[in-house]
């Protein structure tokens, strides 16, 4: 099945979830919890985004992010590929540690980080994991509570609290306290929808992207895990493993509509062998 572009652009803001694949665990002890925050903290320097909220749970995590100058496809793929090599080698086994590629729900603004970081924070008193935010380790918030700017970039929250800091960090634990009922409605909301905003904002997204034709070769970068694998692709290469990528390009180009030779013409085959690869 094709997976859905993602909707990049500077200064946009992501609710990232991944979960491990089949659900299972995938950290399972804190030094694998230890190893994705360096993973994370790492990825922050060299790709300059800015990070509001995270938690680890067990089988999945949540952040929440903006990009700069760097699109959000690339930092995951960083840091996806980075920690199931690690956890692979680490427990010696082969094959996809996560399930799928990442979430990435588009959030409108910063409007929004009132209910969503207090949506993150709260996924493992909601998993039963922990009775309260403050006492699960493995989240943001103690970040806010205890004025920490390191990994997380806790300024913007704060501050759209209080210009007072002390103010603003009681404000933030009052705001932490409160109980959001219906669980459940609120995960519709923030994890299974594409965007999170007014219907204003769905509607003017919705309509740059139908108005946004990609390039056959940004399509076929998005289905290839790295440039290695595009270059292979573009100079005709007909290693077995690359099909899977052949495959999610094929398909990626028909949905914004183009032709099979034309698809077949950028990557240097006809059109009738396109069709082949696809139905295979």
């Amino acid at each position: 099945m094709g997976r859905k572009l993602r909707i990049e652009y500077y200064g946009a803001i992501y609710h990232i979830i991944q979960r491990g694949n089949n659900r299972a665990p995938i950290f399972r002890d804190e030094k694998n919890k230890i190893y994705l925050l360096e993973l994370l903290n790492e990825s922050k320097e060299i790709y300059d985004f800015e990070l509001f909220a995270y938690v680890i749970m067990n089988n999945h995590y949540h952040f929440l992010l903006r990009t700069l100058n760097i699109p959000i496809s690339k930092i995951m793929h960083n840091i996806n590929t980075k920690y199931a090599k690690y956890y692979n080698e680490k427990i010696s086994r082969t094959g996809p540690v996560f399930e799928d590629r990442y979430k990435g729900i588009l959030v409108q603004d910063e409007s929004y980080f009132l209910t969503l970081i207090r949506y993150i924070h709260n996924n493992p008193v909601a998993a039963n994991l922990s009775k309260s935010m403050e006492e699960y380790k493995w989240s943001s918030d103690v970040f806010y509570r205890m004025n920490i700017g390191n990994i997380v970039d806790i300024d913007i929250f704060l501050e759209m609290l209080s210009l007072d800091r002390k103010k603003a960090i009681e404000k933030y634990v009052e705001l932490m306290k409160k109980q959001d009922s219906h669980y459940e409605v609120l995960k519709d909301i923030y994890e299974k929808k594409p965007i999170i905003g007014s219907k204003e904002f769905i509607k003017s997204i919705d309509k740059s992207e139908e108005d946004k034709k990609r390039t056959l070769d940004e399509i076929l970068k998005l289905s290839c895990p790295t440039e290695n694998e595009f270059k292979l692709i573009k100079a005709g290469s007909r290693k077995r493993y690359l099909t899977k990528y052949k495959v999610e390009y094929i398909e990626l180009g028909k949905k914004e509509g183009y032709t099979y030779k034309q698809i077949g013409e950028n990557i240097g085959v006809s059109g009738p062998s396109v069709r082949k690869i696809f139905k295979k």
